[in-house]
């Protein structure tokens, strides 16, 4: 596997430069509720300055309830093959520096662990499990509370400048957010110069249709999303088309995750809208699958949580997966095969290249643990050490996890995780122009209305 990540890193490093030579040359189902109308997308400052959830030192400030136990193409460069989540390597027992005594160091201390989403969605209820188990991991037994900050930007900036260093505070994500290292909003601080803990989840996505008959139309019951190629409409459903959504915030910096779903969604020609929300976790998406906002989102774990959530979902035909969208090759779920293959069979060569472009570098993890920028090492290797050592180990938590995750954690420790976000903050730096690039041609084409254009 780490092979196969290094004949990536390889690929897209060769056609990263191919790209530059060229340029140089000048070449859950609650209660229908009244539909949201969306809503225009903040500015980075406004975004800053309006705190639509609570902020992080307020977050802070209060005593969170402890964790209950659960019960058009641009280049002719070659496209680089797929990855997925960077392999585990053993690691040598961190040596802590002398006189330094974990137990007594964490022992009375309150370390709370701090999801960039909303209460309910993936990230919480896994974050919620694996939480609930950590203090007798932690040296010191010290109390371990979970808390929500759903505003991605202000969490990343407030663990980056305001968070205390000292291991109290770690901050739990869906994705790296590589991307925020390159952004004015969120002060350019890169996401390498946070100390890595690990990443517990396979990264790779799955374009995933609600009700695929009552949306789309009868064909949807066995189609893949390449089959609308060429067409206006599904025809038929009670939407016709692929409806997607969003987080304002995502819209705004030009996400490029979201980008790669927009870009493939174009180059296919399926007849698509995206929309924009404030919050688009995923008790929003399943909120706005059952009062009919939206029929699609792409995401990773969520493939393999429907068989443990909703076991009936797939084998009645309410849930069908209709691409595998990378970074990684989707795999089969607890219930059934993949029910499509991968996206990029069905793109040509210049169309792959811009699409892992934009996919690859900022999904290399998922579900992963950080602490801020300048905690020691020493408390560092401690933290991470029981993180391993609990989703490793512990039976009872594996399988507690599994029942939310709809897999087993599959640990990436810390000095993978480090290394892996070095690389692929690397790639992404220099897959900028072709993100770039992108955004600048997308984001006024489908989101006008959220963006101007």
């Amino acid at each position: 596997m780490r092979t196969r990540m290094n004949r990536w890193l390889a690929g897209v490093i060769i056609a990263v430069a191919t790209v530059a030579v060229i340029a140089a040359c000048g070449g859950e189902d609650p209660t229908p509720t009244p539909r949201p109308e969306p809503t225009p997308t903040p500015t980075a400052e406004a975004m800053m300055a309006e705190d639509p959830t609570p902020t992080p030192e307020a977050m802070m400030a209060e005593d969170p309830t402890p964790t209950p136990v659960p019960a058009d193409s641009g280049s002719t460069a070659p496209a680089p093959a797929p990855t997925a989540t960077p392999v585990p390597q053993p690691t040598a027992t961190p040596t802590p520096p002398p006189g330094f005594d974990a137990a007594e160091y964490f022992s009375g201390k309150t370390v709370r662990i701090v999801a960039n989403s909303s209460p309910g969605g993936g990230t919480d209820t896994q974050g919620r499990v694996m939480s609930a188990f950590m203090s007798k991991y932690i040296p010191g037994n010290p109390r371990v509370v979970f808390t929500n900050q759903p505003n991605k930007p202000l969490e990343y900036i407030y663990s980056a400048t305001e968070a205390p260093k000292d291991g109290t505070y770690i901050s739990w994500n869906s994705t790296p957010q590589l991307n925020f290292g390159f952004s004015d909003s969120t002060l350019n601080i890169k996401r390498s110069t946070f100390q890595a803990l690990g990443s517990t989840i396979d990264p790779t996505r799955a374009w995933m249709l609600y009700d695929p008959v009552g949306n789309l139309g009868a064909s949807a019951a066995e189609s893949c999303l390449w089959d609308y190629s060429g067409q206006s409409s599904t025809g038929g459903g009670a939407h016709g088309e692929f409806i997607l959504a969003d987080e304002l915030s995502d819209i705004a910096e030009g996400n490029p995750t979201m980008l790669a779903t927009v870009y493939a969604s174009e180059q296919l020609d399926v007849p698509f809208t995206y929309l924009g929300f404030t919050t688009v976790d995923t008790n929003a998406v399943r909120l706005m699958w059952a009062r009919g906002d939206i029929n699609s989102t792409v995401r990773s774990s969520l493939w393999y949580r429907f068989p443990v959530e909703n076991p009936d979902w797939i084998p009645s035909g309410l849930m069908r997966a209709m691409a595998g969208m990378g970074p990684g090759q989707l795999r089969a779920n607890a219930q059934t095969e993949p029910h499509c293959g991968d996206v990029r069979d069905h793109l040509n060569d210049d169309q792959t290249f811009i699409f892992n472009s934009l996919i690859g570098p900022t999904n290399y993890a998922s579900k992963a643990l950080w602490l801020p920028p300048g905690t020691p090492d020493h408390i560092a290797d401690a933290l991470s050490s029981a993180f391993e050592e609990a989703l490793t180990t512990d039976a009872e938590l594996i399988q507690k996890y599994a029942g939310v995750a709809g897999e087993e954690p599959g640990w990436i420790g810390r000095a993978e995780l480090t290394a892996a976000t070095k690389e692929n903050e690397d790639l992404f730096e220099g897959s900028q122009a072709v993100v770039d690039e992108q955004a600048a041609r997308l984001l006024p084409k489908y989101f006008s209305q959220y963006v101007g254009g």
